[in-house]
Protein backbone atom coordinates (compact mmCIF):
# COMPACT_ATOMS: atom_id res chain seq x y z
CA UNK A 1 0.00 0.00 0.00
CA UNK A 2 1.58 3.14 -1.11
CA UNK A 3 1.31 6.35 1.03
CA UNK A 4 -0.19 8.66 -1.37
CA UNK A 5 -2.42 12.15 0.17
CA UNK A 6 -4.99 13.13 -2.04
CA UNK A 7 -3.45 16.21 -4.02
CA UNK A 8 -6.29 18.76 -2.91
CA UNK A 9 -4.96 18.26 0.65
CA UNK A 10 -1.47 19.42 0.13
CA UNK A 11 -1.91 21.44 -2.93
CA UNK A 12 0.83 19.85 -4.60
CA UNK A 13 1.85 18.71 -8.28
CA UNK A 14 2.52 15.21 -9.93
CA UNK A 15 4.36 14.03 -7.03
CA UNK A 16 1.40 15.16 -4.52
CA UNK A 17 1.88 12.76 -1.15
CA UNK A 18 5.56 11.81 -2.36
CA UNK A 19 7.72 12.92 0.52
CA UNK A 20 10.80 14.66 -1.02
CA UNK A 21 13.99 16.46 0.27
CA UNK A 22 14.40 18.76 -2.90
CA UNK A 23 10.83 19.09 -4.21
CA UNK A 24 8.86 22.10 -2.99
CA UNK A 25 12.35 23.81 -0.62
CA UNK A 26 12.51 27.68 -0.55
CA UNK A 27 16.52 27.66 -1.62
CA UNK A 28 16.29 25.21 -4.22
CA UNK A 29 12.71 26.99 -5.60
CA UNK A 30 14.20 30.14 -5.98
CA UNK A 31 16.97 28.03 -8.46
CA UNK A 32 14.93 27.19 -10.45
CA UNK A 33 13.17 30.21 -10.95
CA UNK A 34 16.27 31.61 -11.99
CA UNK A 35 16.58 28.74 -14.48
CA UNK A 36 19.66 27.50 -12.72
CA UNK A 37 18.01 23.78 -12.33
CA UNK A 38 16.67 23.02 -16.10
CA UNK A 39 14.84 19.38 -15.77
CA UNK A 40 15.50 17.63 -12.64
CA UNK A 41 18.23 18.55 -10.67
CA UNK A 42 20.96 19.38 -13.01
CA UNK A 43 24.36 20.15 -11.67
CA UNK A 44 26.49 22.19 -13.88
CA UNK A 45 24.91 25.30 -14.30
CA UNK A 46 24.31 25.92 -10.25
CA UNK A 47 27.96 24.76 -9.93
CA UNK A 48 29.45 27.12 -12.18
CA UNK A 49 27.66 30.03 -11.31
CA UNK A 50 29.08 29.20 -7.77
CA UNK A 51 32.39 28.57 -8.80
CA UNK A 52 32.23 32.14 -10.98
CA UNK A 53 30.79 33.69 -7.45
CA UNK A 54 32.67 32.03 -4.63
CA UNK A 55 36.08 30.55 -6.49
CA UNK A 56 37.20 32.67 -9.49
CA UNK A 57 37.50 36.00 -8.24
CA UNK A 58 39.74 34.49 -5.04
CA UNK A 59 41.90 33.17 -7.55
CA UNK A 60 42.31 35.97 -9.64
CA UNK A 61 43.14 38.35 -6.66
CA UNK A 62 45.26 35.40 -5.14
CA UNK A 63 47.49 35.06 -8.68
CA UNK A 64 47.45 38.87 -8.82
CA UNK A 65 49.30 39.30 -5.82
CA UNK A 66 51.44 36.38 -5.65
CA UNK A 67 50.39 34.21 -2.91
CA UNK A 68 51.74 30.70 -2.35
CA UNK A 69 50.06 27.62 -4.42
CA UNK A 70 49.00 26.29 -1.13
CA UNK A 71 46.79 29.26 0.23
CA UNK A 72 43.45 28.75 -1.90
CA UNK A 73 43.64 24.51 -1.82
CA UNK A 74 40.77 25.01 1.28
CA UNK A 75 39.16 27.05 -1.43
CA UNK A 76 39.60 24.41 -4.54
CA UNK A 77 38.54 21.87 -2.55
CA UNK A 78 35.21 23.42 -1.52
CA UNK A 79 33.89 24.57 -4.83
CA UNK A 80 35.42 22.35 -7.50
CA UNK A 81 34.77 19.53 -5.48
CA UNK A 82 32.68 19.33 -2.66
CA UNK A 83 30.03 21.19 -3.82
CA UNK A 84 29.41 19.79 -6.79
CA UNK A 85 29.61 16.30 -5.46
CA UNK A 86 26.66 18.07 -3.03
CA UNK A 87 24.63 19.19 -5.86
CA UNK A 88 25.13 15.98 -7.64
CA UNK A 89 24.10 13.89 -4.17
CA UNK A 90 20.53 16.11 -4.39
CA UNK A 91 18.56 13.85 -7.08
CA UNK A 92 21.27 10.47 -5.75
CA UNK A 93 19.76 10.62 -1.74
CA UNK A 94 16.31 11.97 -2.48
CA UNK A 95 15.08 9.28 -4.77
CA UNK A 96 16.63 6.74 -2.05
CA UNK A 97 14.86 8.47 0.87
CA UNK A 98 11.80 8.70 -1.13
CA UNK A 99 11.85 5.09 -1.66
CA UNK A 100 12.52 4.20 1.91
CA UNK A 101 9.52 6.30 3.46
CA UNK A 102 7.54 4.83 0.67
CA UNK A 103 8.82 1.15 1.62
CA UNK A 104 7.84 1.45 4.86
CA UNK A 105 4.06 1.38 4.16
CA UNK A 106 4.18 -0.58 0.63
CA UNK A 107 6.01 -3.29 2.44
CA UNK A 108 3.10 -2.87 5.34
CA UNK A 109 6.55 -2.55 7.96
CA UNK A 110 3.79 0.63 9.20
CA UNK A 111 0.47 -1.41 10.45
CA UNK A 112 -2.80 -0.53 8.58
CA UNK A 113 -3.52 0.83 11.94
CA UNK A 114 -0.82 3.10 11.96
CA UNK A 115 -0.97 4.59 8.91
CA UNK A 116 -2.40 8.09 9.94
CA UNK A 117 -0.02 8.37 12.50
CA UNK A 118 2.59 7.82 9.95
CA UNK A 119 1.33 9.91 7.56
CA UNK A 120 1.26 12.48 9.92
CA UNK A 121 4.60 11.75 10.50
CA UNK A 122 5.98 12.48 7.15
CA UNK A 123 3.49 15.98 6.76
CA UNK A 124 5.40 16.96 9.80
CA UNK A 125 8.40 16.21 8.29
CA UNK A 126 7.83 17.64 5.24
CA UNK A 127 6.45 21.31 6.46
CA UNK A 128 9.43 21.07 8.39
CA UNK A 129 12.12 20.84 6.12
CA UNK A 130 10.39 22.97 3.23
CA UNK A 131 9.25 25.89 5.60
CA UNK A 132 10.73 29.56 4.45
CA UNK A 133 11.78 30.51 7.99
CA UNK A 134 14.47 27.43 7.76
CA UNK A 135 15.84 28.63 4.47
CA UNK A 136 16.17 31.89 6.24
CA UNK A 137 17.66 30.87 9.40
CA UNK A 138 20.14 29.29 6.99
CA UNK A 139 21.14 31.78 4.98
CA UNK A 140 21.44 33.64 8.03
CA UNK A 141 23.79 31.52 9.99
CA UNK A 142 26.11 30.85 6.83
CA UNK A 143 26.57 34.39 6.25
CA UNK A 144 26.46 35.94 10.10
CA UNK A 145 29.06 32.99 10.86
CA UNK A 146 31.65 35.33 9.15
CA UNK A 147 31.32 38.68 10.93
CA UNK A 148 31.21 36.16 14.46
CA UNK A 149 34.89 34.70 12.99
CA UNK A 150 35.96 38.61 12.79
CA UNK A 151 34.79 39.09 16.78
CA UNK A 152 36.57 35.79 17.95
CA UNK A 153 40.05 36.80 15.95
CA UNK A 154 39.73 34.90 12.47
CA UNK A 155 39.34 38.34 9.87
CA UNK A 156 41.86 38.12 7.37
CA UNK A 157 44.29 40.91 7.10
CA UNK A 158 45.19 42.67 3.89
CA UNK A 159 44.48 40.34 1.31
CA UNK A 160 41.90 41.28 -0.61
CA UNK A 161 41.51 37.69 -1.85
CA UNK A 162 40.98 36.30 1.50
CA UNK A 163 38.31 38.90 2.52
CA UNK A 164 36.41 37.61 -0.77
CA UNK A 165 36.68 34.68 0.73
CA UNK A 166 35.13 35.51 4.12
CA UNK A 167 32.10 37.84 3.13
CA UNK A 168 31.32 35.61 -0.27
CA UNK A 169 32.76 32.23 -0.91
CA UNK A 170 32.57 30.58 2.38
CA UNK A 171 28.74 32.00 3.09
CA UNK A 172 27.95 30.26 -0.19
CA UNK A 173 29.62 27.44 0.65
CA UNK A 174 27.87 27.09 4.07
CA UNK A 175 24.34 27.66 2.76
CA UNK A 176 25.20 24.42 0.26
CA UNK A 177 26.39 22.53 3.35
CA UNK A 178 23.54 24.03 5.94
CA UNK A 179 21.02 22.94 3.63
CA UNK A 180 21.94 19.05 3.70
CA UNK A 181 22.67 19.04 7.35
CA UNK A 182 19.44 20.25 8.01
CA UNK A 183 18.16 17.73 5.36
CA UNK A 184 20.00 15.05 7.56
CA UNK A 185 18.28 16.36 10.79
CA UNK A 186 14.45 15.82 9.39
CA UNK A 187 15.46 12.65 7.84
CA UNK A 188 16.57 11.37 11.39
CA UNK A 189 13.43 12.94 12.78
CA UNK A 190 11.34 11.02 10.39
CA UNK A 191 13.16 7.64 11.56
CA UNK A 192 12.92 8.38 15.41
CA UNK A 193 9.25 8.96 15.29
CA UNK A 194 8.65 6.02 12.72
CA UNK A 195 10.60 3.68 14.72
CA UNK A 196 8.07 4.80 17.97
CA UNK A 197 5.06 2.91 16.00
CA UNK A 198 4.46 -0.48 16.33
CA UNK A 199 6.10 -1.86 13.13
CA UNK A 200 5.79 -4.93 11.81
CA UNK A 201 9.24 -6.75 11.01
CA UNK A 202 9.63 -10.48 9.06
CA UNK A 203 12.47 -12.50 11.38
CA UNK A 204 12.88 -14.44 8.17
CA UNK A 205 13.23 -12.02 5.69
CA UNK A 206 16.33 -12.65 3.44
CA UNK A 207 17.80 -9.21 3.50
CA UNK A 208 18.52 -9.93 7.43
CA UNK A 209 17.04 -7.16 8.73
CA UNK A 210 13.76 -8.17 9.02
CA UNK A 211 12.74 -6.25 5.85
CA UNK A 212 14.22 -2.70 7.31
CA UNK A 213 16.84 -3.66 4.52
CA UNK A 214 15.80 -0.54 2.22
CA UNK A 215 17.03 1.86 4.90
CA UNK A 216 20.55 0.83 4.54
CA UNK A 217 20.57 2.27 0.72
CA UNK A 218 19.26 5.30 1.84
CA UNK A 219 21.39 5.91 5.05
CA UNK A 220 24.63 4.95 3.39
CA UNK A 221 23.63 7.44 0.54
CA UNK A 222 24.38 10.50 2.95
CA UNK A 223 28.05 8.98 2.42
CA UNK A 224 27.82 11.97 -0.34
CA UNK A 225 27.79 14.57 2.31
CA UNK A 226 30.93 12.99 3.86
CA UNK A 227 32.53 12.98 0.99
CA UNK A 228 32.25 16.72 0.32
CA UNK A 229 33.08 17.10 4.09
CA UNK A 230 36.25 15.06 3.62
CA UNK A 231 37.54 16.85 0.69
CA UNK A 232 37.61 20.06 2.89
CA UNK A 233 39.14 18.25 5.11
CA UNK A 234 41.86 16.46 3.19
CA UNK A 235 42.43 19.77 1.48
CA UNK A 236 43.41 21.74 5.06
CA UNK A 237 45.85 18.86 5.53
CA UNK A 238 47.37 18.80 2.07
CA UNK A 239 48.03 23.04 2.48
CA UNK A 240 49.58 21.81 5.96
CA UNK A 241 51.50 19.42 4.31
CA UNK A 242 52.57 22.01 1.46
CA UNK A 243 53.18 24.94 4.48
CA UNK A 244 54.98 22.97 7.23
CA UNK A 245 55.22 19.20 6.62
CA UNK A 246 53.76 18.34 9.71
CA UNK A 247 50.23 17.11 9.64
CA UNK A 248 50.42 15.38 13.23
CA UNK A 249 48.77 18.66 14.82
CA UNK A 250 45.69 17.90 12.33
CA UNK A 251 45.32 14.18 13.24
CA UNK A 252 42.13 14.99 15.66
CA UNK A 253 40.34 16.63 12.36
CA UNK A 254 40.43 13.00 11.08
CA UNK A 255 39.60 11.24 13.97
CA UNK A 256 37.05 13.50 14.47
CA UNK A 257 35.78 13.15 11.23
CA UNK A 258 35.64 9.62 11.43
CA UNK A 259 33.53 9.81 14.36
CA UNK A 260 31.06 12.20 12.73
CA UNK A 261 30.74 9.91 9.77
CA UNK A 262 29.91 7.24 11.74
CA UNK A 263 27.08 8.80 13.29
CA UNK A 264 25.85 10.60 10.46
CA UNK A 265 24.99 7.25 8.24
CA UNK A 266 24.13 4.93 10.95
CA UNK A 267 22.85 7.31 13.77
CA UNK A 268 19.53 7.41 12.03
CA UNK A 269 19.29 3.63 12.52
CA UNK A 270 20.05 3.06 15.83
CA UNK A 271 16.42 3.16 17.17
CA UNK A 272 15.62 0.44 15.47
CA UNK A 273 18.19 -1.83 17.10
CA UNK A 274 15.49 -2.41 19.64
CA UNK A 275 13.15 -3.83 17.45
CA UNK A 276 15.27 -6.12 15.31
CA UNK A 277 16.60 -7.61 18.58
CA UNK A 278 13.22 -8.43 19.64
CA UNK A 279 12.21 -9.70 16.19
CA UNK A 280 14.86 -11.75 16.35
CA UNK A 281 14.10 -13.10 19.97
CA UNK A 282 10.53 -13.87 19.54
CA UNK A 283 11.27 -15.14 16.01
CA UNK A 284 13.62 -18.20 17.52
CA UNK A 285 11.15 -18.78 20.01
CA UNK A 286 8.14 -18.69 17.32
CA UNK A 287 10.30 -20.72 14.97
CA UNK A 288 11.78 -23.23 17.71
CA UNK A 289 8.41 -24.07 18.71
CA UNK A 290 7.20 -25.16 15.67
CA UNK A 291 10.81 -26.97 14.44
CA UNK A 292 10.01 -28.37 17.84
CA UNK A 293 6.53 -29.26 17.01
CA UNK A 294 7.29 -30.06 13.00
CA UNK A 295 10.12 -32.75 13.98
CA UNK A 296 8.24 -35.21 16.44
CA UNK A 297 5.73 -34.93 13.67
CA UNK A 298 8.16 -35.82 11.07
CA UNK A 299 9.84 -37.97 13.03
CA UNK A 300 6.94 -39.86 14.34
CA UNK A 301 6.08 -40.44 10.23
CA UNK A 302 8.93 -41.49 9.22
CA UNK A 303 11.79 -42.98 11.76
CA UNK A 304 8.62 -45.29 13.02
CA UNK A 305 7.57 -48.42 11.02
CA UNK A 306 6.78 -47.14 7.31
CA UNK A 307 4.54 -45.89 6.30
CA UNK A 308 5.32 -45.47 2.54
CA UNK A 309 8.30 -44.10 0.30
CA UNK A 310 9.70 -40.95 1.59
CA UNK A 311 10.78 -39.62 -2.28
CA UNK A 312 8.55 -36.73 -3.82
CA UNK A 313 6.76 -36.34 -0.22
CA UNK A 314 6.71 -32.42 0.72
CA UNK A 315 7.25 -32.87 4.48
CA UNK A 316 11.37 -33.90 3.10
CA UNK A 317 11.95 -30.78 1.82
CA UNK A 318 9.40 -28.64 4.50
CA UNK A 319 12.21 -29.79 7.47
CA UNK A 320 15.28 -28.28 5.36
CA UNK A 321 13.23 -24.94 4.35
CA UNK A 322 11.94 -24.63 8.24
CA UNK A 323 16.01 -25.29 8.98
CA UNK A 324 17.06 -22.26 6.91
CA UNK A 325 14.14 -19.78 8.19
CA UNK A 326 15.83 -20.73 11.54
CA UNK A 327 18.58 -19.83 10.13
CA UNK A 328 18.28 -16.71 9.15
CA UNK A 329 16.61 -15.66 11.85
CA UNK A 330 19.66 -16.50 13.54
CA UNK A 331 21.56 -13.90 11.60
CA UNK A 332 19.62 -11.37 11.88
CA UNK A 333 21.32 -8.33 12.19
CA UNK A 334 21.02 -5.60 14.85
CA UNK A 335 21.39 -2.87 12.46
CA UNK A 336 19.72 -2.94 8.87
CA UNK A 337 23.57 -2.26 7.44
CA UNK A 338 25.31 -5.77 5.55
CA UNK A 339 29.30 -5.80 4.84
CA UNK A 340 29.53 -3.43 2.09
CA UNK A 341 27.81 -0.64 3.01
CA UNK A 342 30.65 -0.81 6.46
CA UNK A 343 33.40 -1.00 4.31
CA UNK A 344 32.28 2.24 2.17
CA UNK A 345 32.02 3.82 5.35
CA UNK A 346 35.30 2.84 6.01
CA UNK A 347 36.85 4.13 3.06
CA UNK A 348 35.19 7.19 3.35
CA UNK A 349 36.27 7.77 6.83
CA UNK A 350 39.82 6.98 6.27
CA UNK A 351 40.04 8.94 2.65
CA UNK A 352 40.87 13.05 4.15
CA UNK A 353 44.19 11.82 5.52
CA UNK A 354 45.09 10.08 1.76
CA UNK A 355 46.23 13.14 0.02
CA UNK A 356 48.24 14.45 2.89
CA UNK A 357 49.96 11.29 3.25
CA UNK A 358 50.64 10.69 -0.86
CA UNK A 359 52.20 14.19 -0.58
CA UNK A 360 54.11 13.97 3.07
CA UNK A 361 55.37 10.42 1.83
CA UNK A 362 56.26 9.80 -1.95
CA UNK A 363 54.59 7.42 -3.83
CA UNK A 364 57.85 5.18 -4.80
CA UNK A 365 58.53 5.01 -0.74
CA UNK A 366 54.89 4.26 -0.23
CA UNK A 367 54.92 1.46 -2.72
CA UNK A 368 58.05 -0.48 -1.08
CA UNK A 369 57.05 -0.44 2.26
CA UNK A 370 54.03 -1.99 1.01
CA UNK A 371 55.75 -4.40 -0.68
CA UNK A 372 58.28 -5.14 2.33
CA UNK A 373 55.54 -5.01 4.59
CA UNK A 374 53.95 -7.94 2.98
CA UNK A 375 57.01 -9.69 1.43
CA UNK A 376 59.91 -9.61 4.62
Amino acid sequence: MRLRLPAGETGRGSEAGRFSLIERDPLFELQRAAHLCGGRYEVLPRALVLAAVGWLPPVVLSALAGQTRGALVGLHTRFLLAIPVLLWAESFVDQRVRGAIDAFSERGIVRLSDLPRFRAIVDDAERRLHATRAAIVIVAIAFGLSPLGGLLGFTPRGSPAAWWTLCLSLPLFRVVLLQWVWRWVIWSIVLIRTSRLDLRLDPTHPDLAGGLGFLEHAATSFLALQVAVGAVIAGRLLAVVLRSGDVRAEQQQVIGFALLTIVVTLGPLLPFVGHLLRAKRLGKLDYGRLATRHNQEFAERWLGPPAGSPLGDPSISSLADLGTSYAVIDRLRPLPVGRHSLVALLVVCAAPALPALAAHVPLREMLTRVVKTVLL
